[in-house]
């Protein structure tokens, strides 16, 4: 089944529904769904960010400071 499909059969589905308090149960879902997404794409913004002003390190930049840290 197609994502359109499947997006067409929900809608027929959720469109059957009487009944109030499942209905809002549905849109709580989908409210969380949309600001999970929305959260994902400031967290990678923010993370593109840091990239940018060079606010994180490698890898291989943690381990050496470890390194340098044990060492005194």
């Amino acid at each position: 089944m197609s994502t359109i499909e499947l997006k067409n059969l929900v809608i027929s589905k959720i469109s059957e529904i009487n009944d109030e308090a499942f209905l809002a149960a549905i849109n709580t879902i989908l409210d969380s769904k949309s600001e999970s997404v929305e959260n994902y794409n400031l967290d990678l913004k923010k993370s593109e960010d840091d990239i940018a002003n060079g606010s994180v390190s490698t890898h291989n930049q943690v381990l050496e400071k470890i390194a340098q840290w044990k060492k005194r």
